[in-house]
């Protein structure tokens, strides 16, 4: 039933019931996100205008904003680039200029006559005052409106060619003064008070009706708290339920392990891979169990930290689950890992879609049966009804793909293991405390020695023959080389592909060399014999697909050419990358792009000017923006509205400081006083967390 316009506004009324909100209008609020009265109070102002107090021209002063008011009489469009519109403004005391750079359709707003009130930075011009893009309001004529005496602060809304910043904020003010008393205070003013922070219902009234500029800050810094709070208040459940839950076996760490570990390991560990070590081994000797991620950039050991930790299950007579996002990357896991157990007596098995039915039934079987220790598979590993017979540790290989309600599963359904998880993603702390924050963080900050930097070049495609050249030159040598394209085969968007680039090498550009090609549609046991001939040095130019993305090692590989290099993700290529710069010769990266596209552009440039995955990934946040790098998975990352993830460090960690000082005291906020924020956190979460996490 549609509601009358009277009747009073709850959070969830409609837009379309309020006046002036029209069919059109409302599907164009809808197209910003605005459908419910609630979200009309969340749809923060992206800037603010100041009004200074009206002024005459001759007392305005320089690099200032001003305020005046005045007769347009006279204006010119000059058509060159950039569009530029001016209008000379008579106030009475003086003349000063007006100007507009690239604003179409000015000249059919201000012409000689019209009355108009401007506010903007006052400058100067050929002598005269001038203001640059200033903001106007046309005057009606034979109306004498109000002088502006003091200065004002006008919000300004996120809005589109549908509808105007001034309607939407005409819509909020009109309903501000109903709205705010529906928000929820979820803490009493003695708590907010000492922390420098405003009730939610001060805030959002401060934040679209400001005073002064000062309570805008006040008010975003209370709403970001709010914000964050929340979220670490699920994230401070998640850790106590782990803590406080069922306990999970001790792995076996005494010296004698140690050293068994140490001799399959044919090179000295980093002094961050022995930190990591240490960090790990204290998680796996307690009860509690090890739920950890670890952050390292590409190359820097993050497998043989993982397998360490495996072999103490091992050790302890228990089943580890290694679990890849794609099966590609789970058979260069277990072929990598294969090489360092070659000489133990570690019993492993490869589980994905490409084993037969009897192969499958045999492995599930001898899992079930304790005969295997070591299990690489995909993700839907331990999802599956398979059963292990002791599992007692469990590593995930990219973290991003796997979030916490895969965790929280998979403790419920296999007796709460250790979990162990690893990303070459690397990402800036603050996003980690939010996105991991269930996990206790490990950053490999070091490379290994002997790893050479890398040499990353742009090439237009113009000048491919060019990049050839210089590969050919490197093969000259007794180099190898890797070149990744964006396809297998032909496609609509006339791409490089895997097949026709291998052809092409073969019969022209490298017809002397033997040329490997890999590709995902190929099985696995072709994929590996060709990776062996390349790992051999059989094959000078191993052209590939993004299946050499991770786990391939050849030292004697010293250049990496990517063709289409717009059409791959910023961690994709610094990934690929980390392919080369594994032996002692100058390592190369060249990048053929046809960067039409503003992110195209930014993410080659970046790929040229970083080399720490650690930069790279930074970048990446403020290219694409962190609802995209987050993905739906990592439940609550995509509920910080207000808070700001790179910038609000300080007030990041005060929140998690608070809400974890909450959750000891209360561990399921049962407190009368936190009635409220229990209500809000299972209306956002309930589905996500175990329910016995908030009672």
């Amino acid at each position: 039933m549609t509601e009358a316009p009277n009747t009073p506004l709850r959070w969830d009324t409609p837009l379309t019931i309020l006046p002036g909100v029209g069919p059109k209008r409302a599907a164009a609020l809808a197209n910003l996100g605005l459908t419910t009265a609630g979200d009309l109070l969340d749809y923060i102002p992206r800037d603010y205008l100041q009004y200074a107090p009206e002024a005459a021209v001759t007392e305005l002063k320089s690099d200032t904003i001003g305020t005046v008011r005045g007769t347009i009489i006279q204006t010119r469009l000059v058509r060159r680039r950039p569009l530029r519109f001016e209008a000379l403004l008579d106030d009475g005391t003086q003349r000063c200029v007006l100007t507009w750079f690239n604003m179409h359709g000015m000249d059919k707003k201000l012409y000689p006559g019209v009355r108009v009130l401007v506010t903007g930075k006052v400058g100067q011009y050929d002598g005269r005052v001038q203001f640059v893009n200033p903001r106007f309001e046309l005057q009606p004529e034979g109306v004498d409106a109000p002088t502006v005496t003091s200065a004002r602060i006008e919000p300004v809304y996120p809005a589109n060619s549908e509808i105007s910043s001034h309607f939407i904020a005409m819509l909020i003010q009109r309903h501000l003064s109903v709205l705010v008393p529906l928000v929820q205070e979820w803490y009493p003013e003695a708590y907010l008070a000492p922390r420098g922070m405003l009730s939610r219902q001060q805030a959002y009234s401060l934040i679209h009706q400001p005073q002064e500029v000062l309570q805008v800050t006040k008010a975003k810094r209370t709403l970001a708290y709010h914000d964050f709070m929340t979220q670490q208040l699920v994230v401070a459940l998640r850790r106590h339920g782990i803590q406080t839950g069922p306990s999970a076996q001790r792995l076996r760490i005494d010296d004698l392990v140690d050293q068994r570990i140490r001799r399959l390991v044919p090179f000295t560990l980093t002094q961050a891979q022995e930190r990591v070590i240490q960090e790990i081994r204290h998680d796996i000797s307690g009860r509690i169990p090890m739920n950890r991620l670890i952050q390292g950039d590409v190359g820097s050991g993050k497998t043989v930290v993982a397998l360490y930790a495996m072999l103490c299950a091992v050790a302890t007579k228990m089943q580890t689950a290694l679990m890849a996002p794609t099966e590609i990357l789970a058979e260069q896991h277990y072929l990598s890992i294969q090489r360092y157990l070659a000489n133990s007596k570690v019993r492993m098995v490869l589980v994905t879609g490409s084993l037969s039915a009897a192969e499958r039934e045999k492995a599930l079987a001898d899992i079930a049966n304790g005969k295997v220790d070591l299990i690489i598979g995909t993700h839907a590993l331990i999802t599956e009804s398979n059963n292990f017979s002791n599992l007692g540790l469990v590593v995930v290989d990219e973290q991003h793909k796997f979030g916490v309600n895969q965790r929280a599963d998979l403790r419920l359904r296999h007796g709460h293991p250790h979990t162990l998880v690893m990303t070459a993603t690397p990402i800036p702390r603050t996003l980690a405390m939010t996105v991991y924050g269930d996990l206790d963080l490990s950053v490999i900050d070091e490379l290994p020695p002997g790893r050479q930097p890398i040499h990353t070049r742009k090439a237009i495609p113009a000048n491919r023959p060019e990049v050839y050249e210089f590969v050919r030159s490197l093969l000259v040598q007794g180099a190898q080389a890797y070149v990744v394209v964006p396809a297998v085969d032909e496609n609509a968007d006339d791409l490089a592909h895997a097949v026709g680039v291998h052809k092409e090498f073969q019969q022209d550009i490298f017809k002397e060399y033997r040329i490997g090609v890999v590709h995902g549609r190929m099985n696995r046991a072709e994929r590996q014999a060709v990776m062996e001939q390349f790992r051999r040095g059989e094959l000078a130019v191993l052209v590939a697909t993004t299946v050499i993305e991770v786990g391939v090692d050849v030292p004697n590989a010293v250049i990496m050419v990517i063709e289409h290099a717009e059409r791959f993700g910023l961690a994709q290529l610094h990934q690929l990358r980390g392919r080369v710069g594994r032996g002692q010769a100058k390592s190369y990266c060249i990048l053929i792009a046809d960067t039409t596209t503003e992110d195209a552009r930014q993410r080659i440039e970046a790929m040229i000017e970083f080399k720490s995955g650690f930069d790279i990934a930074q970048k990446d946040l403020e290219i694409r923006g962190m609802g995209h790098l987050i993905g739906t998975e990592q439940s609550g990352a995509s509920d910080i509205r207000f808070a700001d993830l790179l910038g609000d460090t300080r007030l990041l960690n005060l929140a998690q400081r608070d809400a974890r000082a909450i959750i000891t005291e209360d561990p399921q906020l049962l407190a009368p006083n936190h009635t409220l924020l229990h209500q809000h956190i299972r209306r956002l979460y309930g589905a996500t967390i175990s329910l016995a996490d908030v009672g």
